[in-house]
């Protein structure tokens, strides 16, 4: 043990002595703190990454000397129990045991100097991604003193981290913004597609009802680098084509019904509603390849409010086509909420949602959840 301390005290003191000038860089090596302070000659080491580089190449240097000792050490440890085998004589042997445990003290540490310097290198790789994040980070500031930043790459730090007084050196981003792309459909309070007999009218064409969202704005809020919240705003566009030859209004007692046409023949026939939205999700996420998160998870709530809502009709008439629009709020609840789900690997990201308030007001129409499933198309 004495020795290995010895050897770290004379890493350090030659990475010392290499300069007494210029900014420090702080390496774990193992257990221990090296500090490695690189004099700038003739500007030829202008950055921190370009000290840690020569850092590392210093390291790598002393990791292949202390490997050739380590396999000379080796060679002779295995000739001194050859030695031992061969000699008959008690004394002599004596003393090949009380050196061939000086040498196996020897080899094994060198073994951990070797396990010491490996660790070094690796902690610079990690200080070298980490400066790496770093200034893409001082380049968005940069951008926030001329304008606001619409930009965001994969290494964008948390925009919490400037609001909170919390989670200020974690890198956590989420996965809200962006642009997706889904289907939608009605379950019944037993969370089943089957509708019943009497809100069969009401059934969907599955494929041809689709749900856009653009979310806009996004906040982080992290607990850690892996793990924390995310919320911001969005805008929904949901279409519900009705799969049936049905029309679909509010009678004169209010109620939405959707009763068989006899004299139309619908090509197409929709209710459309826009709503803004605020989720709240907690996502956590699993590093791939030691670096950038890969497999996220989310799960929370989505809150929204609804803007409009209309309908769209392309039906045939006596051999004639017709195109109408129509402006209603179709009973349809103003506020709205439910649960969402999010998993993504990469380019591929996956959400489902699940509304816990029913479609139309209470006892003015047929109790029917919306739901949807869906890919983010494009991530902001």
């Amino acid at each position: 043990m004495k020795k290995l301390i010895l050897s770290l005290l004379v890493i350090f003191w030659g990475l010392y002595s290499y300069a007494q000038e210029n900014d420090t860089t702080k390496i774990k090596l193992g257990e221990t703190k090296i500090i490695i302070i690189e004099k700038d000659k003739d500007n030829e080491l202008k950055t921190k990454e370009e000290k840690l580089e020569k850092g590392k190449a210093e390291f790598e240097k002393m990791q292949k000397e202390k490997q050739a000792q380590l396999e000379e050490q080796q060679k002779q440890l295995d000739e001194m129990k050859k030695m031992l085998d061969e000699q008959k004589d008690d004394l002599e042997k004596q003393k090949i045991e009380k050196e061939l445990q000086k040498n196996e003290a020897n080899l094994e540490e060198l073994s951990k100097e070797l396990e010491a310097l490996d660790k070094g290198i690796e902690d610079i790789d990690n200080e070298l991604d980490t400066n790496k994040d770093l200034d893409n980070d001082d380049e968005s500031k940069m951008d926030h003193k001329n304008k606001y930043d619409w930009e965001f790459d994969d290494e964008w730090p948390s925009d919490w981290d400037h609001l909170s007084p919390f989670g200020k050196d974690k890198k956590f981003r989420g996965h809200w913004a962006g642009f997706e792309l889904g289907l939608n459909n009605f379950v019944n309070k037993d969370f089943s597609i089957a509708l019943a007999p009497e809100d069969r009218n009401f059934e969907l064409n599955a494929g041809g009802s689709w749900v856009f969202t653009l979310n806009f704005l996004q906040f982080n809020i992290p607990f850690g680098r892996n793990v924390g919240l995310v919320t911001g705003m969005g805008s929904t566009w949901n279409n519900y084509h009705f799969t049936n030859n049905v029309n679909v209004y509010e009678n004169v007692d209010g109620i939405m019904v959707a009763e068989p046409e006899l004299q139309k023949s619908y090509y197409k026939n929709t209710m459309n509603t826009w709503n803004f939205t605020i989720p709240l999700i907690f996502e956590f996420q699993i590093p791939v390849a030691h670096k950038k998160p890969g497999i996220f998870v989310g799960l929370g709530v989505v809150g929204g409010a609804k803007v409009l809502s209309w309908g769209n009709q392309d039906f045939w008439m006596n051999g004639d086509r017709y195109k109408t629009d129509k402006r209603s709020d179709f009973l349809i609840n103003t506020f709205r909420y439910g649960l969402t789900a999010r998993i993504g690997f990469k380019y591929l990201k996956l959400f489902a949602n699940y509304d816990m308030v029913a479609l139309f007001q209470k006892d003015r129409g047929p109790e029917l959840y919306p739901v949807s499933v869906g890919i983010t198309l494009l991530s902001f």
